[in-house]
């Protein structure tokens, strides 16, 4: 063969080689760009259909504060048509005052905790302290839990972390709601987080009925559920979790309950933030 022609032959060989490539690549690209995307619709699908059945003890959580403020205006309103007010009145106004901006002030630390929790996620990282992110969820969960669960929280966490607050914020709700079904009468759930060089680390532990080894990796497949609802918390739970450069770790014992462990890395792996 002509050396010319095993040159040029080489060449188109070479250039097929590249065009193959950069087609694969592209469309390898383009499936996990529309995972990603699809990924990012079911998590939000999924937290709209947890605040769904929330929505009722949140309406009451923020109706008693409402209600409270509502007839402590009302006195406000009597007090202000009498013409002869005295000092001892205008004492007993200040104190309904004061009583009226602590109703507005749950009523709005709820509003702000929903809004967190309902906005879609667009993947933004800020830099978040853990244990308002907890509070904030609790909060949201409280009507659903408070009448069988004691929190116990266990904050040793110093440092904020580079997170989707939204994202995380599930993951969170998604725990803490799984422990407190877990449990059927009275219980516990303990929340303790800390931290190393690299990752900060968050144990959600409830004293449940506890998951039995044969179904410890099941109840990370969607759609698997033993309590009723879509069976897609904890699936969307790991997903969020491998997203994010972290991981979540499960240690349990039938009859005495559970132990979810999140590790986050201080490190933004996506835009190389640290802290």
């Amino acid at each position: 063969m002509d050396n010319h022609l095993f040159l040029l032959l080489i060449i188109i060989l070479g250039l097929t080689a590249i065009i193959i490539h950069i087609y694969w690549k592209n469309k390898v690209k383009g499936y996990l760009k529309s995972k990603k995307e699809e990924d990012a619709r079911i998590i939000h699908l999924e937290k709209m259909a947890s605040l769904g059945v929330l929505s009722a003890g949140i309406a009451h959580e923020i109706n008693n504060p409402l209600m409270f403020l509502i007839i402590n205006l009302n006195f406000i309103g009597k007090f202000t048509e009498d013409e002869n007010i005295n000092k001892s009145r205008l004492k007993d106004i200040k104190v309904i005052v004061e009583e009226c901006l602590n109703g507005t002030n749950r009523i709005k630390k709820i509003v702000q905790d929903l809004l967190t929790f309902s906005k879609q996620s667009g993947g933004e990282r800020v830099l978040t302290d853990i244990k308002q992110l907890l509070d904030a969820t609790i909060r949201i969960l409280w009507n659903e839990i408070k009448n069988k669960v004691e929190v116990v929280r266990d904050y040793r966490l110093k440092s904020e972390v580079w997170i989707d607050s939204s994202q995380i914020g599930q993951v969170f709700l998604n725990i803490i709601l799984n422990g407190a079904k877990a449990i059927k009468d009275k219980g516990i759930i303990t929340i303790l987080t800390d931290e190393d060089e690299e990752n900060v680390f968050i144990k959600i532990s409830d004293t449940g009925c506890g998951i039995p080894k044969d179904k410890k990796l099941k109840i990370f497949e969607p759609f698997y559920t033993t309590k009723g609802g879509t069976g897609l918390g904890l699936y969307i739970t790991q997903t969020i979790m491998k997203n994010v450069g972290g991981r979540i770790e499960v240690d349990s014992e039938v009859g005495k309950g559970s132990v979810f462990t999140i590790l986050l890395p201080k490190k933004d792996i996506e835009n190389g933030y640290t802290q």
